[in-house]
């Protein structure tokens, strides 16, 4: 039996553990992995009712934001042909070794035809996984899971059966409230949607509803880069948009609900193909690849302005690439240690690098073969309603 089960038997078994002050329980527990807290839920109903409350996840999730590296998760691009499920598997980047797990396999409704499998990036240690058919919000800590309803632009996929393309929808949380909320911006022309509006927006808010709304007017004129992942940070959702004469940022406020334009950004009159945006140490990043070179500058949200936080040898990175770069995507994570995850897709295999941008070292750790997205996620208790 592995140590760390061995471990939470001794003190499921040993009564003067268990009764331990609650507040010195709670300061114990939230330094615990996932894994050992879900077996703790059976030590006692108190410790149960604690590991379950929302006050504690919260706090459990600061200190696993703050003490260790998050985990990746990898979406397979593709439909189990046996089973027809939807399988996702997690990487952890331990201090000495990597591993590899598979997750819960996700039914869907195979009566349907579902092409590429898709996910959204985390939050709170949740993500959401989906295709033209079919969506669920998992925790791939716990493999909690929950099926949602169908957009309207995946309804509109199935009744008309032509090509998706209505782009990435984001995931995050409005920070006042705490409601997380899915956000499915896309061009209107997509879903055959005449009505002067340039861009649609569909919000499915984690609350009491259980349906999508679409009373959100989105005040731009210019359309979104459909083929740009949103990004998620300080409690809005970002996309590229097209303004003829330069790229902008549309941010879109989860508590407000009200979108606004970010113009003159670093990457404006970048090429469309070169430019990508993620979320590295809880700021807004833009990516550009100029061919040798990935250029990141980082938003400071208290004066808004846009500083160069890294420039990265891609060649020298990227297994000393040969050919042109022409897949750059923006790293998956940071690192403690002064570290970046990176995915080389400079190659047909693709693999994972980190890259000390310190030391302006870097090393190969894993190649998961078949990749259809991979994301960053910090172990989390959390489930929505």
């Amino acid at each position: 039996m592995p140590k760390r089960n061995r471990d939470v038997d001794d003190i499921i078994s040993n009564p003067s553990i268990v009764e331990l002050p609650q507040d010195v329980v709670g300061e114990i527990l939230e330094k615990l992995p996932v894994k050992s807290l879900l077996r703790f839920k059976a030590v006692s109903k108190l410790w149960r009712r604690e590991i379950e409350s929302r006050r504690f996840q919260k706090r459990h999730l600061r200190h696993e934001q703050k003490s260790r590296d998050p985990s990746i998760l990898v979406c397979h691009p593709r439909l189990d042909q046996g089973t027809k499920l939807a399988s996702l598997r997690t990487l952890s980047l331990g201090a000495a070794s990597v591993s590899f797990e598979t997750h819960t396999q996700y039914p869907v409704d195979t009566t349907i035809r579902s092409y590429m499998l898709r996910n959204t990036r985390s939050c709170d240690g949740l993500t959401c996984i989906y295709s033209e058919t079919f969506m669920y919000v998992v925790n791939p800590t716990t493999r909690w899971y929950r099926r949602l309803p169908e957009a309207r632009c995946q309804a509109f996929f199935r009744d008309t059966k032509n090509q998706f393309l209505v782009g990435y929808p984001g995931f995050g949380k409005d920070n006042i409230t705490g409601i997380y909320k899915l956000v499915w911006l896309y061009n209107s022309h997509c879903v055959d949607l005449y009505d002067g509006q340039t861009n649609t927006c569909e919000i499915f808010s984690f609350d009491t509803n259980n349906t999508w709304r679409y009373d959100v007017i989105v005040s731009s004129p210019h359309p979104m880069l459909r083929h740009k992942v949103p990004a998620h940070a300080h409690g809005s959702l970002h996309w590229f948009i097209d303004a003829v004469t330069e790229t902008q940022v549309l941010a879109f406020d989860l508590h407000t609900e009200t979108f606004t334009v970010m113009a003159n950004i670093p990457v404006a009159h970048a090429p469309h193909p070169r430019i990508s945006m993620c979320t590295l140490n809880d700021r807004l990043c833009l990516s550009e690849d100029k061919g040798d070179t990935q250029t990141i500058w980082s938003l400071n949200q208290d004066n808004m302005t846009w500083h160069k936080t890294f420039s990265i040898n891609l060649r020298a990175t990227l297994s000393c690439i040969e050919e042109e770069y022409i897949f750059p995507v923006p790293p998956v994570t940071s690192l403690f240690n002064n570290r970046l995850l990176l995915y080389d897709e400079s190659d047909n295999d693709g693999k994972f690098v980190i890259y000390n941008y310190r030391l302006n070292s870097y090393g190969e750790i894993f190649n998961p073969r078949y990749l259809g997205g991979a994301i960053s996620f910090s172990e989390s208790l959390i489930t929505l309603p």
